[in-house]
C-alpha cells in the first residue's frame, strides 16, 4: 500500500514556480511529483539534523565545538556544490 498523500499549500517565486514547471513538463511528470522528488533523497540529512541538538547536548565541550565545525564545513560544501552545479552542466551539449 502507497503512504497517504497530503496536500499543502507552497509560497515560492514565480521564476522557481516556472523552472519546476518547465522540468516536470519536460519530464511529462507532475509540479508535485517533480517537488518531491528533489525533496525526497534529503529526508535522511534532515532527519539526521533534526536528531543534533540531543546529540550534541551529550557530548563534551570541545567535541561540541568539533562537531558544530564539521557541520558547517558539510554546509559550505553542500552549498558551493549547488551553486557551481550551472556551470558544470555549461557546455554539456555544445
Amino acid at each position: 500500500m502507497k503512504p497517504a498523500k497530503h496536500r499543502i499549500n507552497l509560497n515560492m517565486e514565480l521564476e522557481t514556480i516556472e523552472v519546476i514547471d518547465a522540468f516536470a513538463k519536460m519530464n511529462n511528470r507532475s509540479r508535485s511529483y517533480v517537488i518531491e522528488s528533489f525533496l525526497k533523497p534529503a529526508l535522511p540529512a534532515l532527519r539526521e539534523l533534526l536528531a543534533m541538538p540531543e546529540k550534541l547536548t551529550a557530548l563534551s565541550d570541545v567535541d561540541r565545538l568539533a562537531a558544530l565545525a564539521k557541520l558547517n564545513q558539510t554546509e559550505e560544501k553542500l552549498t558551493n556544490l549547488s551553486r557551481s552545479m550551472p556551470a558544470h552542466l555549461k557546455g554539456t551539449t555544445e
